[in-house]
């Protein structure tokens, strides 16, 4: 359900218990004087604070960050700022992140530090893209890796590698991204870092494994286990383990899953990682749920989500929201069902909100960054023009040089304010680019769920009418027998049982239907294509149907062929089938002919339901899958319907990739056709 990856090797990994360590810490730094030492004290309190989700973090990094500047330390300036940078990337504030990181970059830069501000760059390059902003990540990206190849730093290289294919990754593109992962793998073999080829092929699980092939995203993830093992990179281990078991789901081999979800549960509650506890009991539950076992599901689904709220994580909230809804959904708490799914879509909404905010942020930082670059150029040129001035008091030569100078300079500020002009139009387009697609999306989630209601509305709307008249039918006809039995003859008596018997009948292929319907709007309903014979489903599903046609003399004819295969879910395509003949049956006339056959075309196999029949009018035929149009019109025998039928059709026929359509003409017979994958 939930996959977890390593990107950012700049970060490193180690892990801390917060009591003790930080009491022995705070103790040395009451009694320590030395400014350097009292920085580095604060630093190694607040990186404890940091790695717990602690918001103590900050007060210590300030109280270092303070002492730095007072004793002009500028190296300790620039690695508290790039400290605070993570802390603010840890806790998802990218922008205040990149105003740190490039805080310090600019230091590093004045003191000719090339390595950290490499380290940096790529670090901003990660914000950049947890942003969105794909083009500023792609040039971060590249400086840094023209740093590194410049100073020949293999192991910032492999991190750079590692950086773009996390880009190409969250982008889909998981070809290009395990090709960076290689190139990462591959210079840190050549580095012997045992930590760096961990990492590596963790990344290359992930790609693997989304692009499709889970079987071979296990062999990575297992490579990267026995690496881990080898360097106790416990939290590693852990996560390989949460990725296995996500295969494993994939795969639907549930126990496997959970015996891997439950060994990285144990390693990361040792490990004190709240965040990998939440994503590990929401795993849990969710397999719980997928195999009935909806208790223990609940329950690990409240656990994560305390964990959740407490480090104010939406996403893994919104998720534990929506398994609490399928979980009380299928124990038929429809009331406590719609609560949770109600919180899930309030928070999904709110985390559309918050991502366009960031956005904007993003556009005004950016905006922020380039006003103090212009700030720096014009308090540069107005030096210039000064010095100039001076000059040309002394000699006119100087005074000739300066003008051409300033004419110069006035030309490429032009130039230069064209550009930036065009470069700030571009990136707004960009932003509205953005801002349009997320609008889109919202509209899209306000359309499904729209969609939703409109279904509900049916569902309720088949329960109050049609699912009562044949109850009602039922209970009136069983009522008459009783009360007056003494009054009806056998043949009478006999009539009324008919009579009951249909709407038994009725009531039961209505409820069937609906069961199946509400199966499949919630998605709990298991879609297992296989290769299928035709013709044994065709044939097994006129042999249900045979009474209903031999009570009007319809010949029912099955022209389909054998060795005829398709690629289909058995279940749903006998409902198809089922749906379609009885419909074919209720419009046909006594004494009637229903045609089945099938043909392949290309890739599908095109299946005919064709019947002599009543036909249909050309302005029902257009609403017949409608869900919003009520389609229940009375059959040749008066037999009744919901309509409900060719609804589930068309969503049956659709989970297959295929068609659905109908041809008719009134009082000549209609024909229903449907596609179905072809199956070699």
């Amino acid at each position: 359900m939930k996959k977890i990856y390593f990107i950012l090797f700049y970060f490193g990994f180690s892990f801390f218990v917060l009591g003790q360590e930080t009491y022995s810490l705070n103790e040395k730094l009451q009694f320590e004087l030395a400014d350097t030492t009292r920085i580095s004290l604060n630093l190694k309190i607040a990186d404890l604070h940091s790695n717990n989700g602690s918001d103590s973090a900050s007060y210590y990094y300030n109280k270092a960050l303070d002492i730095a500047i007072k004793i002009d330390s500028k190296p300790q300036v620039a690695e508290i700022h790039y400290a605070i940078g993570r802390y603010n990337q840890n806790t998802n504030d990218y922008n205040l992140a990149i105003r740190n990181y490039l805080t310090a970059a600019q230091i590093y830069r004045n003191i000719s530090d090339a390595k950290k501000e490499a380290r940096i760059f790529n670090n901003v390059a990660s914000c950049y893209l947890r942003l969105y902003a794909e083009d500023q990540a792609i040039e971060y990206y590249l400086k840094s890796l023209n740093l590194n190849k410049k100073v020949d730093y293999q192991e910032g290289i492999a991190i750079n590698y590692l950086g773009v294919g996390d880009l190409f990754y969250t982008q889909g593109n998981y070809e290009h991204a395990k090709q960076y992962f290689l190139d990462a793998l591959g210079i840190y073999k050549k580095l012997e870092d045992k930590k760096g080829i961990s990492i590596s092929y963790t990344n290359l699980g992930n790609a693997t494994a989304d692009a499709g092939d889970n079987l071979a995203g296990l062999e990575f993830y297992k490579k990267s286990i026995e690496i881990g093992k080898e360097i106790n990179n416990l939290q590693g281990i852990a996560i390989n383990y949460n990725n296995i078991g996500d295969c494993y789901i994939k795969l639907r081999k549930y126990p496997e899953a959970l015996d891997y979800f439950f060994k990285a549960l144990k390693i990361s509650k040792n490990l004190r990682r709240n965040d990998l506890v939440s994503v590990l009991l929401m795993n849990i539950s969710d397999v719980q749920i997928k195999t009935k076992n909806y208790h223990k599901g609940i329950v690990n689904a409240n656990k994560s989500l305390i964990i959740a709220k407490k480090i104010g994580n939406l996403d893994y909230q919104a998720e534990n929201f929506e398994l609490l809804s399928n979980a009380y959904e299928h124990l038929g708490n429809i009331r406590r069902a719609f609560s949770y799914n109600k919180k899930y879509i309030t928070i999904k909404d709110s985390l559309l909100i918050i991502d366009k905010t960031n956005k904007v942020k993003l556009f005004q930082a950016l905006n922020e960054l380039d006003e103090t670059q212009d700030t720096i150029n014009e308090l540069s040129i107005k030096n210039e023009i000064a010095e100039l001035k001076y000059e040309t008091g002394r000699k006119f030569v100087y005074f000739l040089t300066g003008s051409m100078v300033f004419f110069g300079l006035f030309v490429i500020i032009l130039i230069q304010q064209q550009t930036s002009k065009k470069k700030a139009y571009n990136l707004l387009e960009y932003k509205n680019y953005q801002i349009n697609k997320m609008n889109d999306e919202i509209q899209a989630q306000r359309d499904n769920l729209r969609l939703i209601n409109k279904t509900k509305d049916k569902f309720f709307s088949i329960i109050a009418h049609d699912l009562k008249n044949p109850f009602n039918s039922i209970k009136g006809f069983t009522e008459l027998m009783i009360e007056n039995s003494s009054e009806y003859d056998e043949e009478k008596k006999l009539k009324f049982l008919k009579i009951i018997k249909g709407s038994t009948l009725k009531a039961s292929s209505l409820l069937n239907n609906l069961l199946i319907w509400a199966n499949s709007q919630s998605g709990n309903l298991e879609f297992n294509p296989q290769k299928v014979e035709l013709i044994q489903v065709v044939s097994n599903v006129i042999s249900l149907l045979e009474i209903q046609a031999i009570n009007k003399d319809i010949e029912i004819i099955d022209k389909i062929e054998k060795n005829l295969f398709v690629f289909a879910d058995r279940n749903m395509l006998a409902t198809i089938l089922r749906n379609l003949i009885s419909n074919a049956i209720k419009f046909t006339n006594q004494h009637g002919k229903i045609e089945i056959s099938a043909i392949r075309k290309e890739s599908f196999v095109e299946i005919t339901i064709k019947d002599n029949g009543i036909g249909i009018l050309e302005s029902e035929v257009k609403n017949l899958f409608n869900i919003e149009v009520k389609n229940s019109n009375v059959g040749t025998a008066n037999e009744q319907g919901s309509g409900l039928g060719l609804i589930l059709c068309k969503d049956f026929v659709e989970k297959h990739g295929g068609k659905i359509w109908v041809e008719s003409e009134v009082n000549k017979g209609t024909e229903f056709k449907f596609t179905i994958p072809f199956a070699n």
